[in-house]
């Protein structure tokens, strides 16, 4: 059986951590990251020019990034704000331009304030949702980039997109190439397990998280996690996973056994 490539997100510990984290993936064999760029750096200003060295040390210590996140951290913007469309998109070459330089072509698309439609009819949401990210496919395309949109619970306080459903119809009428689902195994925090929902979508699917309630260690998986993992374990399409922590204070010990618990269920 092919092996996975594994990847962690880098919500669960700070730059002081970078050294201790890198270690420990070369030893568990862990391909790389998906990097919240302010979860490393302190703002956006002078981003880029700063993530050519960091992309440079990543190079040198065989460190892969498999995809951006957070993008829209400390940024004031809201997609259903109409004067801020034009900071959206700018903002989005910028992302476009840091993926060239991790040399990644997918960005997870969460944010639930970027897209909190507050006080807006659901239908009209939908209408402007669907023709905006029409309009940025031909960012997206040009530059061989693939946006992966996320389901995000109602419990973890997201108003818009929190059922695989909702997602799966902006998709469908998006119908854009390189529009895709992260799929984050949260959805199935507070629900019964469906990989019914999984197989449907499996053909819009370009990412994959593995999380735990409140995004927790993988210290000890949960049952439905565990189960989904098997499953995965025998999809030869999916290529690679990555697991979502967030914490803000990294716990060593309980990485360090959340690394190797995955790996032993997926690649085992």
């Amino acid at each position: 059986m092919i092996k996975k490539q594994i990847f962690i997100s880098n919500l669960c510990w700070k730059k002081k951590n970078l050294n201790f984290v890198i270690d420990i993936l070369k030893k568990e064999k862990i391909s790389g990251i998906d990097f919240a760029p302010l979860n490393h750096f302190t703002s956006w200003k002078n981003i880029l020019k700063k993530s050519k060295n960091l992309s440079g040390i990543f190079k040198k210590k065989g460190i892969m990034v498999n995809a951006l996140q957070g993008i829209f951290f400390k940024k004031d913007l809201n997609l259903f704000r109409a004067k801020d469309k034009k900071k959206i998109t700018l903002h989005f070459k910028t992302i476009v331009k840091l993926c060239k330089i991790f040399k990644t072509n997918k960005i997870i698309l969460g944010s639930s304030n970027f897209r909190n439609p507050k006080d807006l009819n659901f239908n009209k949401a939908n209408y402007y949702f669907i023709i905006y990210f029409k309009y940025l496919n031909k960012l997206l395309k040009r530059n061989k980039i693939y946006l992966c949109i996320e389901t995000i619970p109602k419990k973890y306080g997201e108003k818009y997109i929190y059922h695989i459903n909702h997602l799966k119809y902006l998709v469908s009428k998006i119908k854009a190439s390189n529009i895709k689902i992260n799929f984050d195994t949260s959805i199935y925090h507070s629900k019964k397990l469906e990989m019914q929902k999984f197989s449907e979508n499996l053909k819009n699917i370009k990412n994959i998280q593995i999380s735990q309630p409140n995004f927790n260690y993988f210290d000890i998986p949960t049952k439905k996690n565990l189960k989904f993992l098997k499953i995965l374990k025998k999809q030869k399409n999916i290529k690679k996973i990555s697991l979502e922590i967030i914490d803000n204070r990294l716990n060593k010990s309980k990485f360090l056994k959340s690394l190797s618990n995955l790996r032993i269920n997926i690649n085992n």
